[in-house]
């Protein structure tokens, strides 16, 4: 007897699959027989015998392993489970809310169930109508007692069912493992990949009848923490899950590469303990299931670090403050997985039971495991004053100051006039962090920081000298070891009014703002668009705020989502979120989602507050308003008709051919012009559509076949066949307060100039790979939110 389910080792990647228990000989090495064309609609009445399968114990997946390091700071331990009949192994007693669909080798949905049984005994035969097929998939889902409204549905492919059918976290995280009430509400699933369907039986790919019990697996993981801590002067105050899923997909998607799931590109929550279940000394949980693979890199418990780790890893942080400096803290990190040190996988269906004991004599300063938390003030040991902009790219870890009051604007020094009015009668009072992003998404570490306290954050940014307007100094300081992201840090008067708000691009790419070439490495690289014989200063290869730039397309999803960047209302300083997780698409690959104002909206990037753990909720609202009311509110979209601004100013971003207080781009860069996007076009002599925006025209384009399958359009700038190119990803935009549009199928930059009624629109580049429009176009609302790409600003005509 083979089991399907049980781990397949194939070219070196360890994968789990979900249990499917059949008599078969060799069924293993046959996981990935070709698709077999199925008989064209026959259909016969097959005869199931389904039950649950018994949770695995996640200290039996890998050789268990202790620690190496007899000098480690704190030690852990992956417990065997005590009893396999205790309350853990408790199931539900019947398969409550069963569906059962079929699927061929596509996906395509080609039989099963129009409604679910609400409840059947377990162990009694169930009889299904199915299509015959050598080679099919089923998926076959008990979806819990009280679960009345999730279906796999009738109508919805396997890629769509696993994309967009999952159950919130929210909805088995107060399951009580002990009743059996609340274990009938847990979902249990299984997904039978390859799977033979002929003569009134279900056989294996072999051959081999089936006629023992399908066993569904539980869709959660189980996981139970018990800590002691023991250091002199520090107490443990703070506990938090990091990167855990926030919803349970229900059918994973493992990636091709290297079966990994969730994607990164889900949304992942912290969950912090409080400080009553931090006095009990355990905790247990249900989570979603994180597969994220091993690395041999981890030869022991003290080599289970960040750098280690593969992203997106679940882990503990036990954090200890100082009884008498509580600035003074000390973090334990706890990363989750199997018991072998390489493994990093919390599966499915599994319990994970961990000792945790964090006891030393002094200062951890040897394990690398411990981060050890002594902030100084931003302005100690900061003397890198540099010019001040909307927008300041600095290092992870890096550190600089600026004068707030100061702007500069094509290579000189000149006073912000705006934000002295502004302060006409009460200077900036205080300075705090605003908003921040996690290196990926919602894993990885906040890449500003984690500030002092909720009112303390001088550790990130401090100011100095406020009262003065030629020596204020605002201080700033971003967290180390992090891959970058972006934040804002916001001034504000004594009556917590904010002032004037800056975007810290955290960023190890370092274009050069005065070079008149094209650079082609990667953390330099600059873009000098000729074709058509234009001659004009080079432009970043990336869009505003992103993560990074491309010349080709990206090799996967989240590697095209860090091209994505920011969006910006037109004459706007202040950078919104763009898409990032995924969500489901329309027939033609594209999709739209709902922009809330009082929650988090799935699909878009995620903000957090200044303690890097809770998020930040944006807003939007249906009105338009003053400069100086944006400002105050720089995380707040407004829309009302065509435009945000009540005030009718057409010279936001550009005046007197220069730059303005406006302009969100760093120093030494500004807004790009819509000329400055002519050389993207075949006809070198084309200019602009003017207002319509369904117009097109040729485009240098090296993937016009292939644009939505890329995620964006390469586009060649030097000529039409062949030499550099820039990737252009299709972000959408933001086309009212409360809808985001068009995603995968368009991709605009804003142009700095006014568009056709120059108080409501303005320029944008449009790519449109979902209706073939291409055009550079005048007839774009104000109140749209686009990407931006910025070109070097000296000499600017």
């Amino acid at each position: 007897m083979a089991s399907i389910g049980q781990k397949l080792e194939t070219k070196g990647v360890i994968m789990t699959l979900l249990s499917l228990v059949l008599i078969s000989t060799g069924c293993e090495d046959k996981i990935d027989s070709p698709a077999v064309n199925p008989s064209e609609g026959k259909t016969v009445e097959v005869t199931l015998d389904l039950g649950f399968a018994d949770e695995t114990d996640g200290y039996t997946l890998s050789a268990p392993s202790t620690t190496k390091s007899n000098a480690a700071a704190f030690n852990y331990a992956l417990q065997p489970r005590v009893s396999t009949k205790g309350v853990s192994s408790l199931k539900p007693d019947k398969l409550y809310n069963l569906e059962i669909q079929q699927y061929d080798r596509s996906g395509k949905r080609i039989g099963g169930m129009t409604n679910a049984i609400a409840v059947q005994e377990i162990g009694s035969a169930l009889n299904l109508t199915l299509v015959v097929d050598p080679d099919c998939q089923l998926v076959i889902v008990a979806w819990g007692s009280e679960n009345t409204a999730t279906r796999l549905g009738t109508t919805d492919n396997l890629a769509t069912v696993q994309s967009k059918k999952s159950i919130d976290a929210s909805t088995i995280s107060s399951l009580q493992p002990g009743i059996q009430a609340d274990m009938n509400k847990m979902p249990y699933v299984l997904h039978l990949e390859h799977v033979c369907v002929e003569s009134n039986t279900i056989k294996s790919i072999d051959g081999e009848d089936k006629d023992v019990r399908l066993l569904l697996r539980r869709l959660a993981t189980r996981l139970t923490l018990d800590w002691t801590y023991s250091y002199t002067d520090y107490a443990l105050k703070q506990i938090l899950l990091q990167s855990i899923p926030t919803n349970y997909k229900v059918v994973a998607v493992p990636d091709k590469d290297d079966n990994t799931y969730p994607s990164l590109l889900d949304q992942f929550t912290t969950i912090q303990l409080t400080p009553t279940e931090i006095g009990v000394g355990k905790y247990s949980c249900w989570i979603p299931a994180n597969v994220r693979g091993t690395n041999p890199a981890a030869t022991s418990q003290t080599y289970r670090i960040k750098s280690n780790a593969p992203t997106g890893s679940s882990y503990v942080d036990f954090i200890a403050f100082n009884t008498k400096e509580t600035k003074k803290k000390l973090s334990y990190r706890v990363y989750l997985g199997g018991s072998g040190f390489s493994d990093f996988n919390l599966y499915s269906n599994t319990d994970y039971d961990y000792t945790v004991t964090i006891k030393h004599t002094g200062l951890p300063v040897n394990d690398r495991r411990v981060t050890i938390i002594d902030p100084i003030p931003a302005s100690e040991n900061n003397n890198n004053l540099v010019p001040t902009a909307n927008c300041f790219m600095v290092a992870p870890g890096g550190a600089f100051c600026f004068n707030p009051y100061k702007y500069f604007i094509n290579g000189a020094v000149t006073e912000n006039i705006l934000l002295q009015s502004w302060c006409s009668t009460e200077k900036i009072q205080s300075v705090k962090v605003l908003w921040q992003t996690k290196e990926n998404g919602d894993v990885g570490d906040p890449v500003l920081g984690i500030v002092n306290s909720s009112e303390d954050h001088i550790n990130i940014v401090d100011i100095t000298d406020n009262e003065d307007i030629e020596k204020a100094r605002i201080y700033c300081r971003t967290a180390p070891n992090t891959t970058g992201g972006s934040g804002a840090i916001a001034a504000y008067n004594s009556k917590g009014e904010i002032l004037w708000s800056w975007h810290i691009w955290v960023t190890d790419y370092a274009p050069d703002a005065k070079a008149d070439v094209s650079v082609d490495e990667p953390n330099k690289r600059v873009q000098k668009y000729t074709y058509g014989g234009k001659n004009q200063n080079p432009m970043m290869d990336r869009n505003l705020g992103a993560m990074a730039g491309y010349t080709d397309v990206p090799s996967n999803d989240l590697e095209r989502s860090k091209a994505n960047g920011f969006h910006y209302q037109w004459g706007r300083k202040d950078p919104f979120p763009s898409t990032y997780s995924k969500a489901a698409t329309t027939a033609n690959g594209t999709y739209s989602i709902t922009v809330y104002a009082d929650k988090l909206t799935p699909g878009m990037l995620n903000y957090y507050q200044p303690d890097g753990v809770s998020y930040y909720v944006r807003n939007g609202v249906k009105s338009q308003v003053s400069i100086r009311t944006s400002y105050q509110n720089p995380t707040t979209t407004y829309s009302s008709g065509d435009t945000w601004c009540n005030e009718g100013n057409a010279n936001l971003w550009i005046e007197n051919s220069k730059k303005t207080f406006h302009d969100p781009c760093p120093a030494g860069w500004c807004i790009a012009s819509k000329v400055n996007y002519q050389s993207l076009f075949t006809n070198s002599g084309y200019t602009d559509s003017g207002s319509s925006t369904n117009a097109s025209s040729t485009m240098n384009m090296k993937n016009p076949s292939t644009i939505i399958a890329d995620g964006g359009v390469v586009l060649y700038f030097e000529n039409s066949t062949s030499g550099r190119s820039t990737y252009i990803r299709m972000t959408g935009y933001q086309d009212n307060f409360n809808s985001f549009i068009r995603i995968a199928g368009m991709g605009n930059f804003w142009c700095r100039e006014s568009g056709r009624t120059t108080n409501n629109h303005g320029y944008a580049l449009a790519i449109g790979a979902d209706n073939k429009a291409y055009n550079i176009s005048s007839g774009w609302s104000r109140r749209d939110a686009h990407p931006i790409r910025c070109i070097q600003e000296r000499e600017q005509q």
